[in-house]
């Protein structure tokens, strides 16, 4: 069960459904959501759970809210053992009143209560809606819907919430970034990086799929799991929560 409250408004209520297939075979649950990382401090909180399914599937979710920032990032990465044609699905619950009103020409989208409260972006996807993507963000009669497909053993679903309702009038862009590791560029079953950037704030995410390796995206070295982190003035990545 998920909630998502903002201002007078509570934008998301109940469960937080996940369905995921492999060469046309859905893949049933074999375990409960289990914790497996907990991190809060001044500037985030930071959680991780684990749920595995048939086939040798796991999925680990991550929510992060970001305190000072006033962003809610979730994420799942679905980790598979074999290639094959992987489906994911999920869909977050609206609250009641709560609609979603997605951009015409771009793929982010506003949820909308008594006013504007967050802005919605599926880093995942590629921004301009002229460009193919492996998915779909969109609302439903169930609730806010998240699609994507891949031809791998892994992939990732992110989706990134600004809730600083000052920020909506400012330019703001999304962009898939290249990661490395000796030279050579990973494809997306092995490591992935974004970088969100709204007026003079960016932020960088990045998580590894497979084997935690040494790796560069944006100049930056890390050999970690995952990294959540801002981007200071002088634009040096300051990490909020990086798990090893």
């Amino acid at each position: 069960r998920f909630e998502l409250g903002c201002g007078r408004d509570m934008l998301l209520c109940g469960t937080w459904a996940l369905h995921v297939s492999r060469d046309g075979n859905q893949l049933a649950p074999k375990s409960d959501w289990e914790e497996i990382c907990w991190v809060s401090d001044a500037d985030i909180d930071y959680l991780e759970l684990e749920l595995e399914l048939e086939g040798g599937v796991r999925v680990q979710r991550q929510i992060a809210l970001a305190h000072d920032d006033r962003f809610l990032f979730l994420a799942d990465a679905v980790l598979g053992d074999q290639p094959g044609k992987l489906a994911y699905h999920t869909c977050l619950p609206l609250a009641e009143g709560v609609e979603f009103s997605p951009a015409m020409e771009s793929r982010e989208g506003c949820l909308v209560g008594t006013k504007r409260r967050a802005m919605v972006f599926p880093l995942a996807l590629a921004e301009w809606r002229t460009l193919w993507a492996a998915g779909e963000l969109q609302a439903t009669d169930s609730g806010l819907e998240l699609t994507h497909e891949a031809k791998a053993s892994r992939l990732y679903a992110p989706l990134f919430f600004d809730l600083d309702r000052h920020r909506f009038p400012r330019p703001f862009t999304w962009r898939r970034l290249t990661v490395a590791e000796l030279l050579e560029t990973q494809p997306d079953d092995v490591a992935v990086g974004y970088r969100m950037a709204i007026g003079k704030k960016q932020w960088l995410f990045y998580r590894s799929l497979d084997r935690v390796g040494n790796r560069t995206l944006l100049g930056h070295n890390l050999s970690t799991e995952a990294l959540i982190a801002q981007f200071r003035s002088d634009g040096e990545v300051e990490s909020l929560v990086e798990v090893e």
